[in-house]
């Protein structure tokens, strides 16, 4: 099911401008994800993610992408406020998707968390709607 999404966090020109979804407006899922929503939206959720998990990042994740829809991977790094590496990967499942309303969700990835190369979280879900 498709939820009407808000994207508050990002400015309204941008987000019509820049990511190829089926509307402005819509949340993205499956094969209509852009690269651009998902580095967005990963270093956002990862953020919290890393926060929730006890390390709370230093700055922004910086992100990138690989792949498209359901062959998407984004990985992000950044630096913990300890000065810990963090790592993190999202792997698109069989139905991914990033709803915005509210805050970012990234939901039907598998989400991995690390710090120094530990794990500090493994989720399918992350963001605000989790």
């Amino acid at each position: 099911m498709r939820k009407k999404t808000v994207r508050a966090a990002l400015p309204a020109a941008l987000l019509c401008g820049a990511f190829l979804l089926s509307g402005c407006g819509d949340g993205g899922t499956g094969e209509e994800i852009s690269g651009t929503l998902a580095r967005n939206s990963a270093a956002e959720a990862g953020e919290l993610a890393f926060d929730q998990a006890g390390h709370e990042i230093d700055g922004d994740l910086t992100c990138v992408d690989e792949g498209t829809g359901k062959d998407l991977r984004v990985t992000c790094e950044g630096t913990t406020m300890d000065g810990g590496e963090a790592r993190m990967t999202a792997d698109a499942g069989s139905d991914p998707r990033i709803e915005t309303e509210g805050g970012v969700t990234l939901e039907g990835f598998t989400v991995v968390g690390t710090v120094d190369g530990e794990q500090v979280f493994r989720q399918d879900c992350i963001g605000v709607g989790c």
